[in-house]
């Protein structure tokens, strides 16, 4: 079995690290665990997780709706990707004003993602068998990738608001029953964070809500609701933990639980890849359960993963846009999960500093200059 640090949530009566007889790193609070596995050389060279590595990582987001698999990834691979962040980040603060992100949710936070061209694109991040692994044993076969994107913390940043990127797929009692779906419902998206440096506190790690995924009250709020006007339920659910992740570590989260961005307070920029996947019964292209899906486009989708439900209601390809030179780093041998992903022509460049969050996930365009302010 792999290491197990419990690191968040610990039934009362746990000791502090000195006293533990496991070594235990816990804090204090009401029944709910979230440990660090780290991953075996075992496991690593086999592609393949322990049955008690799995069960951990069940218990872990059940209970405490996050967990952090550590060694993931190489440190190579992490130092590559990292400097070309730090770089990003550098071309988007030669404009001296906000992006929309920090507009919307507070200064120094960046939604920004990895390129996607070249080795820039890295296997051991697009196909990880361990990540795929764990990713199909909680979410089942044929989940897919929905979103490949990054949180990036600037030093001197500040705090946004409590908020959680995912609502519930059923939204009554009686809607999970009628599918044979137990209250509260499990999720059907898994957001991976992927630690290219250490986070730390210092370093702006993301604050957590353990358990609050749980929370069934948000299935009456109305749309754009946030945690911030219910003070009760934070108290409830407090204190808040610090969602720390190794570098090479990723942490496997449930995007219903509530959670926020907080200051850097270090001098260094805090590059975080964010790849989100979705469970195979999710049909629209933004990851959400359809209900009252017709017989027809159903089978549609059956029969050619790449079609999605759009907006319209129509269907289309719901496929992450990558360009030709990053098809190698996909081409490792298939696992539990689709990869979702489609390649542009070679005359055509993806901007990977823009569209995050329409279908494709980036900019497509002819020319070759990847402007972080296109379109802006």
């Amino acid at each position: 079995m792999s290491p197990v640090w419990h690191l968040g949530l610990e039934a009362s009566g746990c000791r502090n690290k000195l006293g533990c007889p496991l070594g235990n790193e816990c804090f204090v609070k009401q029944e709910t665990v979230a440990t660090r596995i780290r991953v075996s050389a075992v496991e690593r060279a086999s592609g393949q997780l322990h049955d008690a590595t799995i069960a951990e990582i069940f218990d872990g987001l059940d209970r405490a709706g996050f967990i952090v698999l550590a060694d993931l990834v190489p440190e190579r691979t992490c130092d590559f990707l990292a400097a070309s962040v730090v770089e990003d980040v550098r071309r988007i603060r030669l404009r001296d004003e906000s992006t929309r992100h920090e507009i919307s949710t507070a200064p120094g936070h960046l939604q920004l993602g990895l390129r996607r061209y070249g080795e820039f694109v890295a296997p051991e991040v697009v196909a990880n068998p361990l990540l795929e692994h764990a990713v199909g044993a909680v979410l089942g076969q044929g989940a897919w990738l929905g979103f490949y994107n990054g949180n990036v913390n600037c030093p001197g940043s500040g705090y946004q608001p409590w908020h959680f990127d995912r609502p519930y797929s059923w939204k009554t009692p009686a809607q999970a029953q009628a599918d044979g779906v137990a209250w509260p419902p499990p999720t059907t998206t898994l957001s991976c964070s992927l630690a290219l440096t250490d986070i730390s506190v210092d370093t702006g790690a993301t604050e957590v809500m353990p358990g609050t995924h749980r929370e069934t009250a948000v299935t009456g709020w109305p749309a754009g609701e946030r945690p911030e006007n219910h003070p009760e339920l934070l108290r409830h659910w407090g204190p808040a933990v610090s969602m720390e992740i190794p570098k090479g570590g990723i942490c496997l989260r449930d995007p219903r639980m509530w959670h926020r961005g907080v200051p850097n307070t270090s001098a260094s920029v805090r590059p975080m890849m964010a790849l989100t996947y979705h469970a195979a019964e999710a049909r629209h292209w933004r990851g959400l359960i359809v209900q009252g899906l017709s017989d027809q486009l159903l089978a549609r989708c059956v029969a050619d993963p790449a079609l999605r439900l759009l907006d319209d209601g129509s269907l289309g390809d719901g496929r992450l846009v990558f360009e030709a030179s990053a098809r190698p780093a996909f081409a490792a041998l298939a696992g539990p999960v689709q990869r979702n992903v489609r390649f542009v022509e070679e005359q055509w460049v993806v901007n990977h500093f823009v569209d995050a969050h329409v279908m494709g996930g980036a900019g497509v365009q002819k020319d070759g200059a990847r402007d972080p302010w296109a379109g802006a």
